[in-house]
């Protein structure tokens, strides 16, 4: 059999499962497989599974509930417990589903070439590798918004009050609200198409009541999102999404004219657009979501940005030109090749500079504050390993303003910051426990406690590490009585 006529035969579908297993495969190797970089969020996740799948008690029930994410993590627990590059991996996987998803989606809704075009582009920027790599929950938005459009459809097809299709969008509502502000968009788009397009009275009522008590009730389980900072910088995360992430703390010239620009494209596809993102579920989806997210304006935000701006300003690049007979290719997709090779090569570039990154071990500010607690961690076991005299060793215990990137970094038992005490005698009694501190004094909600050390004098507290993300600090003689005035 003629090699291309065997070719030919493969449907079309394989060939896009084959593409997205490739991609899969090659972003593996662009992955961190230490344990720094982590979402304080989703580290919090992991160390929950992994003492459920050991059976184990561990300090980390101490930090509050968790968010939904570990209900994803908990298979990848019991296979491989301890292993930060496995849920990275699932992950990964969990992103090419979304990507399916939205291209079957955006095929239905455009055409075959956008969703291409789109997908593509979506899975090779640099802003999904960064998300892959930290777990940030901007990566576990898209599937969940995805698989709600999808499950949305399915009920609407074949409706049945109390069945798995409804509580299927229940437990997405609940999933996409606990990982952060913008995931209140799926219930709001959701109650939306409820209001102006019911099915009947009963099952209206059915997802009013049950939609509103599961946001509700997740939120008031996490009280709120604790790890989500807000208003940030929106041009910076804008300008992340196509040329990567910097561990600078200012923006340069470039970044700002690419952010500008994205910030321009992002409102001219809204203006052009808007009838479309609000008639269909997926997109109406996005644009609240892209609304909500502005009170924090971080990677999260501009997933939803950078998946706007490609799923619905491709096709108007596509429309912009009007093919006529007798035109070759390049007349009629001259423009959107051009923005095809342009930002293909930005995309790769940024990745490229992330692996490279990689591969130096260069670590954040806070980061480095965890690696040199580290390093305090493993002399303290190789000093407990060579000890002959048959005392036992202090053991290491770490109070963490980030506890459990902490603790799966360290390998020690750490706990959260203490709040802030009256004064300095009473906030080293709380602390009487701790041999480590590990915190930043310039955020507005250490200063209290940053306050009280600093009036406690050198002779207890050691500096170990000043870094631009914080301190870490070393408690000589936290038991021995001492006398502040």
């Amino acid at each position: 059999m003629n090699i291309n006529n065997f070719l030919s035969r493969i449907p079309l579908r394989y060939w896009g499962y084959l593409s997205l297993s490739l991609w899969g495969a090659a972003i593996l190797f662009l992955l961190r497989q230490d344990l720094y970089n982590l979402d304080e969020g989703s580290a919090k996740s992991l160390l929950l599974v992994w003492s459920i799948a050991d059976q184990v008690a561990a300090s980390v029930v101490t930090f509050g509930a968790p968010d939904l994410r570990a209900l994803l993590f908990l298979p990848v627990a019991f296979l491989w417990t301890g292993n930060v590059f496995a849920a990275k991996i699932f992950t990964t996987l969990l992103l090419a589903f979304a990507i399916w998803l939205l291209y079957l989606w955006n095929r239905r809704n455009v055409n075959a070439e956008s969703a291409l075009i789109a997908s593509g582009l979506l899975i090779i920027s640099p802003l999904m590798l960064e998300q892959i790599d930290t777990l940030s929950p901007g990566i576990y938005l898209l599937p969940a918004f995805a698989l709600g459009s999808w499950l949305n459809a399915e009920y609407r097809a074949n409706p049945s009050p109390g069945g798995g299709w409804y509580f299927s969008q229940l437990l997405v509502s609940a999933f996409s609200v606990s990982l952060h502000p913008i995931g209140l968009a799926y219930p709001l788009s959701l109650l939306w198409s409820w209001y102006k397009d019911p099915l009947d009275q009963k099952q209206q009522k059915y997802f009013f009541i049950g939609i509103s008590f599961v946001a509700l009730f997740t939120l008031l389980i996490l009280r709120g999102w604790n790890y989500v900072e807000w208003f940030k910088n929106p041009i910076k995360n804008l300008t992340i999404s196509i040329l990567g992430s910097s561990f600078e703390s200012g923006l340069s010239a470039v970044s700002w004219i690419a952010g500008g620009l994205m910030v321009a494209g992002l409102v001219i596809v809204i203006i052009k657009q808007y009838r479309n993102l609000w008639s269909d579920f997926t997109g109406r989806t996005f644009l609240i979501g892209l609304t909500l997210g502005i009170t924090t304006s971080d990677s999260a935000w501009a997933t939803i940005a950078l998946s706007l701006i490609l799923y619905f300003g491709i096709p108007l690049l596509l429309q912009s030109r009007q093919v006529r007979a007798g035109e070759g290719f390049i007349q009629q997709r001259g423009l959107i090749l051009l923005c095809i090779i342009i930002l293909s090569t930005v995309f790769m570039r940024a990745d490229k500079t992330h692996y490279e990154i990689r591969q130096s071990g260069i670590l954040s500010d806070e980061d480095k504050l965890i690696h040199f607690l580290v390093g305090e961690a493993e002399n303290n076991r190789k000093i407990a390993e060579e000890d002959t005299s048959g005392t036992n060793p202090v053991p290491l215990r770490v109070a963490s303003q980030w506890p459990s990137r902490t603790m799966i970094a360290c390998k020690c038992d750490t706990l959260p910051l203490p709040p802030a005490a009256r004064d300095p005698q009473t906030q080293l009694t709380m602390l009487h426990s701790i041999t480590h501190l590990l915190f930043n004094p310039r955020h507005a909600s250490n200063t209290a406690l940053a306050r009280n050390l600093s009036i406690s004098g050198g002779g207890l507290i050691e500096t170990i590490a000043l870094q631009p993300g914080g301190v870490l600090l070393h408690f000589k003689k936290i038991n021995t009585p001492t006398n502040l005035k």
